[in-house]
């Protein structure tokens, strides 16, 4: 085979091949064809998203079991009351450098993976546990597979779909022609964004029960508000962030004053707040704000 794009499609289809080394091949054909589409998308798979912003792809969702450490029976499950609960911490999206996940496999193909939980859901979790306990989640190795698997899948549709429009290129460059016909070639990665909600949870122990019942405690949260209204300015956000950050305190405020709040309402405000605080969440303030944030979503 001859041409750097059959040859990336003969990589994607040899597992011998690390996604890794083939995606640095993507990367170097991308360039060559002047693709900055798919050149971002490579960049965010060797390097690692960013997890300050919400752009992860889906399909790296992963999903494993809510776990505990104790120290004297070792990881323990982490039982929920409520399914919904259950299911925003049974997944996460994975964020790491694809080489990362590379490495991982190849030493342990068999092995399991624990993924901590962000800080504030951790603290969250273990203020309300009677006993506080280290949360992580357990992942199969499987579901890293799953993740190599998808991004050797689009690289490999995406160079069919260049031998379709005669894109090959020969050796190591490319005509004026085939550069001009790579550009009718479409990608694109779409992600769906999820959120948590407060629910209930059980901690399992061989010789305990732990039970937990949240509800909305609307003066607690005006007391909330209060203070992240004290905070605004302080805050490292740009102006249209903040006006945002404030038309929500407006809302959450207006629910609160109602004989008949709204908690839907109250939760998608929380839930947007929470978002712009932890898009600084390096800031000290911001850290102190998701903690306190936590006992509402």
């Amino acid at each position: 085979m001859t041409g750097l794009v059959l040859e990336l499609q003969r990589d994607a289809l040899d597992r011998n091949v690390r996604v890794s080394d083939l995606l640095r091949k993507a990367f170097v054909i991308s360039r060559k064809l002047n693709i900055s589409e798919i050149q971002e998308w490579i960049n965010y798979e060797l390097n690692g998203y960013p997890r300050e912003e919400d752009i992860t792809p889906d399909y790296r969702m992963i999903y494993g079991t809510p776990k505990i450490w104790n120290p004297y029976h070792g990881w323990q499950p982490l039982n929920f009351g409520d399914p919904k609960m259950a299911d925003q911490l049974s997944s996460r999206k994975n964020s790491q450098a694809i080489g990362e996940l590379d490495e991982l496999v190849a030493k342990d193909g068999s092995g399991r993976l624990y993924m901590p939980y962000p800080q504030h859901i951790v603290n969250w979790l273990m203020e309300h546990m009677d006993v506080p306990l280290q949360p992580s989640l357990l992942v199969p190795h499987t579901e890293v597979i799953g993740i190599l698997d998808a991004v050797r899948n689009k690289v490999l549709e995406w160079a069919l779909q260049l031998e379709t429009q005669g894109v090959l290129g020969e050796g190591m460059s490319f005509t004026e022609k085939e550069k001009q016909s790579a550009h009718t070639v479409t990608y694109q990665v779409t992600n769906n964004i999820g959120s948590m909600q407060n629910s209930q949870l059980q901690q399992d122990s061989p010789n305990a029960t732990q039970s937990l019942t949240v509800n909305m405690d609307f003066k607690q949260l005006a007391g909330f508000i209060e203070a992240l209204k004290g905070q605004v300015d302080g805050l490292q956000l740009n102006s249209i962030e903040k006006d945002e950050l404030c038309a929500e305190i407006a809302t959450i405020e207006h629910q609160i004053a109602s004989p008949k709040p709204k908690p839907v309402i109250v939760k998608e405000s929380l839930n947007t707040v929470r978002s712009l605080l932890e898009g600084i969440a390096g800031s000290i303030i911001a850290s102190g704000l998701l903690t306190q944030l936590s006992a509402f979503v």
